[in-house]
């Protein structure tokens, strides 16, 4: 069953590939032409991308991965940790908010990145998730949903750099770029503010969002 999956993996600077193969990808792991943490994998039946070492089956590699690139210059990022988030049903409340709340206008966003540490599906529909966009944004998810692209990537530790770190690592800005390669790159050119929150859902897993605002429209 395993290896009947197709599978298909997010590359460095936006180039997507695949499908291939249980026995394609180990084959190249064990011949070092990439490394299992390098990349982000997709599979029919999975509603996220997930880290290419959390597929079952995957070969992992033992040696420690290349250091994630850098970015210079770092795209605009105004990032806050609310001091309070704002619970289920408690979005309106404005002590909750007002450490959430982008200050942008909902015209202006134009993509959402989510990074959970749990399964995708499970972050989506999580009502902490609804209650945490709709705060941020200032716009019903549902009318959202009609016209803002989401990403989302599953199962990896985003969410707990952000925190520890207090910058977004190398490793979240490599796997935007995968998708949506022209995106970052004119983020990097400044076209775009950033903004990021993070925050746990009622299975306690992390979770960090990323909404681009396009600066022409603010």
């Amino acid at each position: 069953m395993l290896f009947s999956m197709r599978i298909h993996l997010s590359k460095p600077n936006g180039q997507r590939e695949g499908p291939f193969t249980l026995e394609q990808i180990n084959s190249d792991l064990a011949s070092r032409k990439y490394n299992d943490t390098d990349y982000w994998a997709w599979y029919e039946g999975l509603d996220a991308w997930v880290p290419l070492h959390t597929v079952p089956g995957i070969t992992v590699n033992t040696e420690a991965p290349a250091a994630p690139p850098s970015f210079d210059p770092e795209p605009e990022v105004e990032q806050a940790e609310p001091a309070q988030q704002p619970a289920a049903g408690a979005a309106e409340g404005p002590d909750a908010s007002q450490q959430v709340y982008s200050g942008m206008p909902a015209e202006a966003l134009e993509q959402i990145f989510v990074f959970t540490s749990g399964e995708g599906p499970a972050v989506m529909k999580s009502a902490a998730t609804r209650v945490m966009l709709q705060t941020v944004t200032g716009v019903d998810v549902a009318a959202m949903r009609e016209k803002v692209p989401r990403d989302v990537f599953g199962r990896c530790d985003i969410a707990d750099k952000l925190r520890k770190e207090g910058a977004v690592p190398g490793s979240a800005w490599k796997a935007m770029s995968a998708l949506k390669p022209e995106l970052v790159q004119q983020a990097r050119s400044g076209a775009y503010k950033i903004c990021v929150r993070t925050f746990s859902i009622e299975t306690s897993d992390l979770v960090a969002i990323f909404l681009f605002y396009n600066k022409d429209k603010l």
